[in-house]
């Protein structure tokens, strides 16, 4: 499927309300879609698969040859789809690139990228239809990272899947230790970094560090917060800390890092910019 989404021919974005349920198709042609339901149930229906959506999931399927949306009968569905179509592929060729996907919970990110996809509406010129364009791979990607992160979840014990979740839950507390983390996980310390060092490739210190300094990357190049607000947010005991720390991973000090990304302080935050108000 991550190839698959590639051969697209243009990305667009719709939403329908189906007060009874219905059925929508079939579409005869390769064709690929990836569903938002938020109320009800409609089932994907290919030669290749079935895959049934329900309320605050979405899922994914394509077709080399004919695909259609079942609505659940009797019952009001509303749902919002990233659609597009496929060249044709011989038989091999479409089974070698294609994939079934078990529909996930959907994400508040994934539900933005559909909002916007929408609200482009669909109008025609090359700026935008490669926007559209460039959302819909947003969106098919944002699909198959988040359901590959819940197969790998779903494969880890319960122990390391709870003391994940502490752990990316609280990195900007400064006082968390293994000892509160293997309590509220319910094992020993040392239980639990012999199943981290198993499952996850590390310790759950180094884990934490190492989920501190991506949130703290992101935050440099994504917002215009100052490296003290930064180091405070993701857990930094102090500011040269986390100066050390960032130039340690990522071989930059956090300016370098902020200007090689090409990140730009918004002009409203620049103190020698004069902001005249009559």
């Amino acid at each position: 499927m991550d190839q698959l989404v590639t051969y697209v021919r243009g990305y667009s974005f719709g939403g329908m309300t189906y007060s009874n349920g219905g059925l929508f198709g079939p579409i005869m042609r390769p064709y690929l879609s990836l569903l938002e339901v938020s109320k009800g149930a409609c089932t994907l229906k290919t030669p290749e698969a079935s895959i049934t959506v329900t309320a605050g999931h979405i899922g994914i399927a394509a077709t080399a040859s004919r695909f259609e949306f079942d609505y659940q009968k009797d019952c009001s569905t509303t749902a919002r789809w990233c659609e597009g179509f496929l060249p044709v592929f011989s038989e091999e060729e479409f089974s070698t690139l294609n994939r079934t996907y078990t529909p996930i919970p959907t994400s508040d990110v994934l539900k933005k990228l559909f909002e916007v996809g929408i609200e482009l509406g669909h109008g025609s010129s090359p700026s935008l239809n490669a926007m559209r364009n460039s959302l819909g791979l947003a969106v098919v990607r944002g699909f198959l990272h988040s359901s590959q992160n819940n197969q790998r979840s779903r494969q880890l014990p319960e122990v390391i899947v709870r003391a994940r979740r502490i752990l990316e839950e609280n990195i900007s507390d400064d006082r968390l230790d293994m000892k509160t983390v293997a309590e509220h996980a319910r094992v020993t310390p040392q239980y639990l970094i012999t199943l981290f060092k198993k499952n996850v490739g590390t310790t759950p210190a180094r884990y934490l560090w190492k989920i501190r300094l991506r949130r703290a990357r992101e935050l440099l190049v994504h917002t215009n917060m100052s490296q003290a607000d930064i180091a405070f947010e993701c857990g930094f005991k102090s500011l040269p800390h986390f100066s050390r720390s960032v130039k340690k991973q990522f071989g930059m000090t956090p300016a370098q890092l902020r200007k090689d990304a090409d990140y730009t302080r918004p002009s409203d935050v620049e103190d020698d910019i004069t902001d005249m108000h009559f």
